[in-house]
């Protein structure tokens, strides 16, 4: 018996070592070649969902499971190089950043590059990648602009896909009007987030023959302003701003007496950081003297956001994300929408080895170095396909993009004025999905027109053929009265 049992543990044990690493960390024995993957993010700023400190061990994670899978990349390992695209203040630089990926590629000739994230560092960095014919991988840049740099490609949300989901609100309730209200800071430190995300609907609703009138609220925001031209100009209204001049200005129509229910008001929330990132949610509460004015204009507002992944690969992800991030920097990663952002960097690690890997199957390979392929033939094996991530199924559209799935909020409770998901966009299918047992609700029984029905400004000639003017009634009122006078007088003088 004791030679069968050794034969059995002889086959057990390799099948049980087969989930571990054949590789391990800083293995003097890895003979592999190194594929130097050049990783430009800001690296202190925990503000920004791609910092450094939120995303890495996301990243460190994917580096680990290519290298430890001997069939994905064979005889290469990936490894990585850091530059910070910050200023010395600590925001994202225009110029830091472009500097930094100058130093990296002469000093390190990478494959590729991951990040930047933020719109203005990403900008320089994709036009010298794309001039560089390196393959720039990122899950921030999110604005419509970079569409047209041949490197790029995204793996997180993006602004393009903003407004594929604000062009299937309005066909879907046929409507062919929409005013997009947004503040912005042209402050050199800003990123300009609320801009980037209007701009995306604003085009996206333009190029499909939807008229957009957009209107931007100064820092300086006189709210009663701002509501005299909302009544002028809109009925179908997106918001992107802070979620407290959202309600500020809300409460000021509420004021005004504005008939609400003959509008309805999109609030741009993309990270959900208005809701609380909670499942049910009250963003009109705040505790002070206006909270039942709000809570009663909140009756016209759907929130749109980011839809969260509610499979259980993507909460053991976030869970082990929360717990490097504490090991590893000190840092205290929350349950929110931000943390799509590390997933998407994680699918884009993941993303790129597959791209390469199918590239240098097709190349003809020999014993020894092998050779770089063209980083535009990696990047387009990258586009308009299919994979598997830590978020699901991945679907990248043919521009590089990803295709993402959005939420739209809606007060389910009038009574508690509480907010929850009603519906999801599902982006790989174009359609609004109702959540089972919830519907939109809308103050005036059904959804508001999106022009006003003699026009903004009663300019509708079909209301002035069924109207009296003011002239025309005095004008009537006069003949009327001339005709009672000349009866009477026929009358008297016969």
């Amino acid at each position: 018996m004791l030679p069968w049992l050794c034969l059995i543990l002889l086959i057990l044990v390799p099948i049980i070592q087969s989930d571990e690493c054949p590789y391990a960390s800083r293995n003097p024995t890895d003979v592999r070649q190194n594929v130097t993957l050049a990783v430009v993010l800001p690296m202190t700023n925990v503000d920004y969902p791609w910092a450094w400190p939120r995303v890495a061990p996301a990243i460190k994670k994917a580096i680990s499971k290519v290298n430890c899978d001997p069939w994905l990349l064979p005889g290469l390992k990936l490894q990585l190089v850091n530059g910070n695209s910050e200023n010395r203040d600590g925001y994202c630089s225009d110029s830091m950043a472009p500097l930094v990926a100058v130093d990296l590629k002469f000093a390190y000739d990478p494959w590729a590059f991951i990040g930047p994230g933020c719109v203005y560092s990403s900008s320089p960095v994709a036009r010298f990648t794309s001039h560089w014919d390196v393959p720039m991988v990122t899950a921030g840049a999110r604005a419509i602009g970079f569409k047209v740099h041949r490197a790029v490609t995204n793996t997180g949300p993006t602004h393009l896909k903003l407004g594929e989901f604000s062009l299937k609100i309005q066909q879907t309730f046929k409507w062919q009007h929409a005013m997009l209200l947004y503040t912005d800071n042209t402050n050199s430190n800003d990123d300009r987030p609320y801009f980037f995300a209007v701009e995306g609907v604003f085009q996206h609703l333009l190029h499909n023959n939807i008229t957009p009138d957009s209107f931007v609220m100064d820092n300086d925001i006189d709210y009663k302003l701002v509501a005299q031209k909302i009544r002028e100009k809109g009925r179908v209204v997106y918001v992107c701003s802070p979620m407290d001049i959202f309600r500020n200005l809300m409460v000021q129509l509420w004021k005004d007496s504005t008939d609400l229910e003959k509008f309805v008001f999109f609030y741009i929330d993309l990270f959900a950081e208005g809701l609380g990132g909670r499942h049910t949610a009250k963003p009109w509460y705040r505790g002070d003297q206006d909270d039942q004015a709000a809570k009663q204009a909140f009756k016209s507002v759907k929130v749109l956001s980011y839809m969260e992944p509610q499979s259980p690969e993507y909460f053991q992800f976030v869970e082990a994300l929360k717990r490097d991030a504490k090991e590893s920097f000190n840092f205290t990663i929350k349950d929110s929408l931000h943390n799509l952002i590390a997933a998407g960097f994680y699918d884009g690690i993941l993303l790129y080895s597959l791209a390469l890997n199918e590239t240098l199957s097709e190349q003809r390979r020999g014993p020894g170095h092998i050779e770089r392929p063209k980083g535009d033939l990696v990047t387009r094996r990258m586009w308009n396909r299919t994979f598997s991530g830590v978020l699901g199924v991945v679907e990248m559209d043919e521009l590089g993009d990803r295709v993402m799935d959005f939420a739209v909020w809606d007060m389910t409770d009038l009574d508690s004025g509480e907010f929850q998901v009603v519906s999801v966009y599902k982006g790989s299918m174009n359609e609004l999905v109702p959540q089972k047992g919830r519907t939109l609700q809308w103050p005036g029984g059904s959804p508001p027109r999106d022009i006003p029905e003699c026009g903004f400004k009663n300019d509708n000639p079909a209301c002035h053929t069924r109207t009296v003017t003011m002239h025309q009634m005095v004008a009537i009122v006069i003949c009327f009265v001339f005709v009672i006078i000349v009866t009477i007088t026929v009358f008297i003088y016969r």
